[in-house]
């Protein structure tokens, strides 16, 4: 088989997307940080991890912290599309993706149920967040039908893409 499997090329496009569709919503942390004015509205319309009452340091920690996790859940979701569209390192690929999109799916439901139980805001992101969860859920499955199949057999066959 000298061509790569169409699971391997599917899910190293998808990484992309998901990387670019990730990039976009620290792009929106971004913007909203750098403006003082929304960060305040933020604070007024009641953007607080514990429930309470927050204030404008606490938006700004939130944001940050936002930041920071969702550029670096780009940073490896991107880094899984280039080395599986290069066909490095195949085995270890598709090992540590299943894993890592298992966790990242565990992680998000997690956050999302005491989201659904609360008030209704202006702020609320459900729309976003199904459409990550269910980028990453397609990604785990992806990553989990390397283990089966014809992409299975090219991945032992080619463990180091050559």
């Amino acid at each position: 088989m000298k061509t790569k499997p169409w699971q391997v090329v599917a899910l190293s496009t998808l990484c992309f997307i998901q990387a670019v569709h990730l990039i976009s919503v620290v792009a929106s942390k971004v913007a909203v940080k750098s403006n003082p004015a929304a960060v305040k509205a933020q604070a007024e319309l009641g953007l607080a991890s514990g429930g309470g009452a927050s204030d404008v340091e606490a938006v700004y920690e939130h944001l940050g912290t936002s930041q920071f996790v969702w550029s670096l859940l780009a940073v490896v979701t991107f880094m899984f599309g280039f080395l599986l569209y290069r066909g490095e390192f195949l085995p270890a690929i598709r090992l540590t993706g299943s894993i890592f999109f298992a966790v990242g799916i565990v992680g998000q439901i997690a956050v999302a149920i005491p989201r659904a139980t609360a008030i209704d805001t202006v702020l609320d992101e459900t729309t976003a967040q199904l459409l990550t969860l269910g980028l990453t859920a397609l990604l785990f499955a992806g990553f989990i039908s390397l283990f089966f199949g014809k992409s299975a057999h090219w991945v032992k066959e080619h463990p180091d893409g050559k």
